[in-house]
């Protein structure tokens, strides 16, 4: 099994969110992984939700095992659940086993924190700006040219490449390149370039501009980071501009 991933604080999900998550799980009826310090897991889903009474209900279908019980007694519980392409994970606070004619019911106190983590590090996200987050090439090259990210994920970037202007030739990696998220964010990164194609399709539209595909290479823990924050984020940023549509 797989043990739940650190929370990093940049994860964690507004307080006044929290409660529309956890609705969103008891609605679509989402299977929520129930884990201990030890390695011990279940499967549950989340049966009763009350902000009111601060109470969460998760309904234990099967533990002939008796894992629950043990889950209890250590106090230490981790749920997880996945949201397509979102992982949520949360920690049981104050766990009691309540038995009813349906079966086993464990139920805790509402979380104070969940955090939310990408499941798939290929999903990509286009950013929002024309200027940000750009790759600077490094100065022995171009000084200052800087190439724009047509689309990122935690394992590469899709870059614009004017027509007569190759700096990255595919199947050789690249190192000393600054990927700029922001102005006040530049991470060192290394890519190998895999794949160009016209952007705009096979016609030659948007001026010939060209798409380059890289992968990031030997990202240290830093960086991933880093990465895996701003396309959460930026992936939250959208979801929430086509709910105010």
């Amino acid at each position: 099994m797989t043990a739940p991933e650190a929370a990093p604080e940049e994860l964690r999900v507004a307080a006044t969110e929290i409660a529309a998550y956890l609705q969103q799980l008891q609605r679509e009826g989402v299977g929520v992984r129930l884990s201990g310090p030890h390695g011990q897991s279940l499967s549950s889903r989340i049966v009763a939700l009350d902000t009111a009474a601060d109470l969460i209900g998760l309904d234990i279908a099967a533990d002939p095992d008796g894992i629950s019980q043990s889950l209890v007694a250590e106090g230490e519980i981790t749920a997880v659940a996945y949201l397509s392409a979102i992982k949520l994970q949360f920690e049981l606070d104050a766990p009691v086993l309540v038995s009813s004619d349906q079966g086993a019911v464990l139920r805790a106190a509402l979380p104070t924190r969940l955090y939310r983590f990408q499941r798939r590090q290929s999903f990509r996200v286009q950013p929002a700006g024309s200027t940000y987050p750009r790759v600077v090439l490094p100065g022995d090259t171009q000084p200052g040219r800087a190439l724009r990210v047509l689309d990122i994920s935690i394992g590469g970037v899709a870059l614009a490449l004017p027509p007569d202007f190759m700096p990255l030739p595919p199947g050789r990696p690249a190192s000393g390149l600054v990927l700029e998220l922001d102005r006040l964010t530049a991470l060192r990164i290394a890519l190998l370039p895999h794949h160009i194609s016209p952007i705009g399709g096979e016609d030659g539209a948007n001026g010939g501009m060209l798409q380059l595909g890289c992968a990031f290479v030997d990202l240290d823990a830093a960086v991933t980071r880093s990465l895996q924050v701003y396309v959460d984020q930026t992936q939250k940023r959208r979801r929430l501009l086509k709910l105010d549509a």
